[in-house]
């Protein structure tokens, strides 16, 4: 028997827009047995969601105006809503196929509407789990991974503590993203309902000389989860690093967003090409430089960064030079003075993935500045490593474990984050989700691996994405922000948000591709549900 469809009409073929509602039968789901093989398959962009989120889901709903529903669909798998709804690099708009169309549905900025619109019953904090397990779980770092962890280890019933060694909690993401990017409220609102499930934050607690493996089992835990993230600014070596004027972007940052004052005079240059090279770039706007120019050894379409936040960074003022490597910091009377850089003809890398430059010899320019920041990458706090004596290290200072599991060679003992491999923020809530998986089956004494591979996911292809002549292309909808004048002279949210008619409208793009893709595209013909949203 062929898949039910979700709706409840029958589908007719169409020969204009006009003759849509004529044409449109309405029928009981009984007599529905239309709907095409491809219900039971899922859309690309729910697969390139590192959390498996029902991403069609959520979006219709809005569509339809059900926000209650929306964040139920979303909340199901992610711990940490309102956080992506500002911060997740997005990869399903990547893989939307309204993309090879016309434009990706907004989805995170749909995400983010909802958490902010949804009615306060739904968002109330949930009351405390009872805690029906005994063994306890101790979580270093209450960064992205440490919280999904202990969200989902305290919803199953285990009392969890997370030691955080900064005064606030939240690690990276308060450490390492600027408020005008993340306001507190908004990392607070998601951080408040997971205490509230009865999560133990500790914060000023660091990891290393006190606190270690050993002192955590000493004290009656029975698994240990590292998540630590990286807080510490790789250090650049090259003649004049040492000057008065020359600082590593974490320290930068992590001033910044503690609400200590941060103030620059002069010209401002930042080495590197990443996101938190392009913060301290934005920041160092608003916080009096003069002129900011950012050089970095990729080309500007190699650049790490994302897209969007390098776009930002030059409505804001930034220079940009790309494919340009640091030769020299100039100097005068032991102060930054300037910079000078050599071109960059080619990138290679070296045994152990560090990055090595092929330059372009007698090429290159000279930078003025008064100020240069390093923000070439991120690594462990040494510091770190004294409490994690007898693990297996990997490169960089990451820490070895099974990919499956993410288990260490230490019996009870799991990590994941920016302790293993650089992660996004919602790669690293993945992270943290995996690992709640393995502790609770290493505590209940069950096989870390056993019937835990998932099963190749069934994924809807659209081989034409042409779509039929009656069926409207719409342009994205333009997230609103502040205007230059006004984010540069403050650290107000740049970003707006969406108003509930621009939301709506730019849910309504949506094709439900996993429902109603191959009606719309293969036999060029919609139900009544469909047609009012594309039509």
């Amino acid at each position: 028997m062929a898949a039910r469809c979700r709706c409840l009409v029958y589908c007719a073929p169409i020969s204009n827009g006009g003759e849509v509602m004529k044409q449109l039968t309405t029928r009981t789901q009984a007599e529905v047995e239309r709907c095409w093989p491809s219900v039971e398959k899922i859309a690309p962009c729910q697969n390139a969601c590192p959390l498996d989120t029902d991403v069609p889901g959520y979006v219709i709903a809005v569509a339809l105006g059900n926000l209650d529903k929306a964040m139920a669909i979303i909340s199901k798998n992610n711990p940490l809503p309102a956080i992506c709804g500002r911060v997740c690099h997005h990869p399903c708009e990547a893989s939307c196929i309204r993309g090879e169309i016309d434009e990706a549905i907004a989805i995170r900025a749909l995400k983010r509407f909802i958490t902010e619109h949804v009615s306060k019953a739904t968002v109330e904090k949930p009351s405390r789990v009872k805690k029906n397990r005994e063994k306890r779980v101790a979580i270093i770092g209450s960064g992205p991974a440490g919280l999904a962890a202990a969200h989902d280890l305290a919803r199953q019933g285990y009392p969890v503590t997370v030691y955080e060694a900064l005064p606030v909690v939240g690690g990276m993401l308060v450490l390492g993203i600027p408020e005008f990017v993340l306001p507190r409220e908004t990392l607070q609102a998601d951080i408040g309902a997971i205490e509230s499930l009865g999560v133990d934050i500790r914060t000023n607690t660091p990891f290393g000389k006190d606190l270690t493996i050993d002192s955590l089992f000493e004290q009656g835990y029975k698994a240990v989860f590292l998540s630590p993230g990286a807080q510490e600014s790789l250090k650049l070596n090259i003649p004049g690093i040492g000057l008065a004027g020359v600082l590593y972007a974490l320290a930068l940052l992590k001033d910044a967003n503690l609400g200590k004052k941060v103030k620059f005079k002069g010209k401002v240059a930042i080495i590197g090409g990443g996101n938190v090279a392009i913060d301290c770039a934005r920041v160092a706007i608003r916080s009096g430089a003069t002129e900011v120019n950012l050089s970095c050894l990729e080309s500007r379409k190699e650049m790490p960064a994302f897209p969007w936040e390098i776009a930002r960074a030059e409505e804001e003022g930034v220079k940009i030079y790309p494919s340009m490597a640091p030769r020299e910091i100039r100097g005068k009377d032991g102060k930054v003075t300037g910079m000078n850089l050599t071109r960059v003809k080619s990138i290679e890398f070296d045994a152990e993935g560090r990055i090595k430059p092929i330059l372009a010899e007698g090429e290159g320019m000279t930078i003025n500045a008064d100020t240069v920041i390093v923000a070439i990458g991120q690594t462990t706090a040494p510091s770190f490593l004294d409490g994690a004596k007898g693990l297996n290290m990997g490169k960089k200072g990451t820490i070895a474990v099974d990919p499956d599991t993410l288990a260490t060679n230490l019996p009870g003992v799991f990590a994941g984050g920016d302790i293993v491999t650089v992660a996004n923020i919602v790669e690293a809530i993945a992270a943290g989700k995996k690992t709640a998986v393995s502790i609770d089956r290493y505590l209940r004494g069950v096989d870390l691996k056993e019937g835990r591979l998932p099963l190749p996911k069934q994924v809807v292809a659209v081989e034409d994405t042409r779509l039929p002549n009656f069926v409207e292309r719409r342009e994205r909808a333009k997230m609103p922000a502040l205007p230059r004048s006004k984010r540069v002279s403050s650290f107000s949210e740049v970003e707006l948000g969406f108003a509930q008619e621009m939301a709506m409208q730019e849910a309504k793009r949506c094709l439900n591709c996993p429902v109603c893709g191959n009606c719309v595209f293969g036999r060029a013909q919609m139900c009544y549900e469909t047609a009012t949203r594309l039509l």
